[in-house]
């Protein structure tokens, strides 16, 4: 059986798993245990407003993701990638660079035009319709438009830099491009509170008071050094909660959306962070950074044999391994992988996640906190609280909020 058969399968085989998926999550779990043990904390309508807004947009979302799946198809199973870069060639007199650029753009450029409808409707529409959004029409288009924007520039360097290996490290890429990805996350995790944050959020200094002496005091108990404690102002574009640590050593900073701030207790805040802190202790980060890195070079070795396959069957039209044309065969081939492997990852997320939940509750000593905090992110974000059993294992990079409250609920501090 040729390669282009097995691929076509697979890639039928993913949409129509997609498709099943998105079916399960609309159903939820509708165990009438699992809707007794909610009820011990949530509402009747707590979990309608849950499943109202998991449930938002969810034929336009099926229908995206087949127009996203015709795309890379036709990219990838028709000479139509192929004759774009052939007629970019002639038009750049054959300059390889330029000619890799405006294939990506052009690319790039046929998935914005059928993406930016949905991104309205999901990002502007429906989030002002469950009462989350408070963006102005210009300030969703001012802030969509950074976002695709930084895209695409980044885009484009990677499509570059991508070609520049290919080309010129034919013997060696495999091995290059996972030191470069390695090097590039770290960059990208030192440099995203300088330069990407403000780009979106404003943000200052947490202001003095008990709040910042408790955040203080919990960091020195953790052992952990913070260089500052900062507040996004997220309430000017939504009422979604969060918070989260950045940057390495002691360049770590805390950033706190101030909507946290002013739907919790301090007490509750704590938890949060106690979470985050959870993640620094047990070296999250690195852990994902370096099997993100492993399962990078895994894939080098993996995309090499089957293009030099199906170029050889010649099924598939390709033209060199390095040549622009190619890129949509390769983000298919990843786009399977991920698509094989997301359980995987979303697994070991969980597990972490736990970790950092019982670091919580360790650093804190207060189940009561943590508890009520869990309850109110689930109201405040309009979680799904019944969300399918299958949906969870695939895909949820966090426990249900149901389980983290069993968990804090059956953990025994040590005497």
């Amino acid at each position: 059986m040729q390669l282009k058969t097995v691929l076509l399968v697979f890639y039928v085989i993913q949409i129509l798993f997609s498709l099943v998926m998105k079916y399960l999550s609309y159903q939820g779990d509708v165990s009438s245990e699992l809707h007794d043990q909610i009820l011990k904390y949530f509402t009747q309508e707590d979990i309608q407003k849950g499943i109202e807004y998991s449930r938002g947009g969810f034929f336009a979302s099926i229908l995206f993701d087949l127009l996203d799946f015709v795309i890379a198809g036709l990219f990838v199973f028709s000479p139509f990638a192929v004759r774009l870069e052939d007629a970019l060639q002639k038009k750049t007199g054959n300059r390889f660079y330029i000619t890799v650029l405006l294939f990506f753009l052009i690319y790039s450029m046929i998935q914005l035009i059928v993406s930016i409808p949905f991104q309205y409707y999901f990002g502007f529409v429906l989030e002002h319709q469950f009462g989350f959004s408070k963006m102005t029409f210009l300030d969703w288009m001012v802030y969509t438009g950074k976002s695709l924007g930084l895209g695409i520039l980044g885009g484009s360097i990677g499509a570059l830099g991508i070609a520049f290996l290919f080309k010129k490290f034919q013997k060696t890429w495999k091995f290059l491009v996972p030191i470069i990805s390695l090097l590039f996350g770290l960059l990208l995790s030192i440099l995203f509170p300088i330069v990407i944050t403000p780009l979106f959020y404003e943000y200052q200094p947490i202001e003095e008071g008990s709040l910042k002496k408790k955040i203080v005091s919990l960091c020195e108990s953790a052992k952990i050094q913070v260089e500052n404690v900062y507040v996004i102002n997220e309430s000017k574009y939504s009422g979604h909660t969060n918070a989260y640590f950045t940057g390495w050593g002691e360049h770590r900073k805390i950033f706190l959306y101030d909507t946290l701030i002013q739907n919790h207790s301090e007490e509750e805040i704590i938890s949060v962070l106690g979470h985050e802190i959870g993640h620094w202790t047990h070296n999250h980060q690195i852990i994902d950074i370096a099997i993100s890195t492993l399962e990078i070079f895994l894939l080098c070795f993996a995309v090499s044999f089957l293009f030099q396959k199906a170029k050889s069957e010649g099924a598939i039209h390709l033209k060199e391994f390095y040549s622009p044309s190619s890129l949509p065969f390769l983000f298919l081939i990843l786009s399977l992988f991920g698509s094989l492997t997301k359980p995987v990852w979303s697994t070991l997320s969980r597990f972490h996640e736990t970790q950092a939940d019982r670091e919580a509750l360790i650093l804190t000593k207060d189940k009561k906190s943590f508890i009520s905090t869990e309850i109110k992110l689930a109201k405040d974000n309009r979680s799904r609280l019944n969300p399918h059993p299958a949906e969870v294992i695939y895909s949820h990079s966090h426990p249900t909020t149901l389980e983290r409250i069993r968990f804090a609920e059956k953990y025994e501090f040590l005497k």
